[in-house]
């Protein structure tokens, strides 16, 4: 992993699919707030039971999600593309990462973290309500996938 010291663009946090829709001041302030790293393939963004402390933007690349299983194994749960959000429960709870976040190709990220998001929240509260309704969209529509997936898996005849 290494970290691109230099600041994003107005422009370029506009193409943030949470971002797109911000007047400019917002975005000049989260363009001072958020930080662009990149990671070769098959390095770990984080990994299951870190403190969540960030969510990221993947802005190029693609990254598999993993979780450990009752026998110490890793299962991919899903695979995400560019441009798409990860671990935006750190937003919403806190606590440690339910899955592993994992490159499969070289990525690059945008991360905000948790720490910017209380400065918001502090100074700019409905900007804070935007992006909060976004993160809790992006949980619900993923759980539902994963019920339906659920429901389509108990319901499948079993090969024998």
């Amino acid at each position: 992993m290494s970290r691109d010291s230099r600041q994003l663009t107005i422009n370029e946090v506009a193409r943030i699919p949470f971002f797109n829709d911000l007047q400019d001041a917002d975005l000049k302030m989260l363009s001072e707030m958020l930080e662009i790293y990149n990671y070769e393939k098959d390095k770990y963004i984080f990994k299951e039971g870190e403190i969540q402390d960030s969510m990221f933007f993947i802005m190029e690349g693609s990254v598999i999600v993993l979780k450990e299983t009752e026998s110490g194994n890793q299962e991919t749960l899903a695979q995400f593309a560019s441009p798409q959000v990860i671990g935006e429960m750190a937003l919403i709870s806190p606590g440690t990462r339910s899955a592993s976040i994992m490159s499969i190709t070289p990525v690059t990220v945008i991360r905000f973290g948790c720490s910017s998001f209380e400065k918001i929240i502090k100074t700019k509260p409905l900007l804070a309500v935007n992006i909060l309704k976004k993160a809790g969209d992006t949980v619900c529509t993923r759980l539902k996938k994963a019920n339906q997936t659920y429901l389509k898996a108990i319901h499948e005849p079993k090969n024998a």
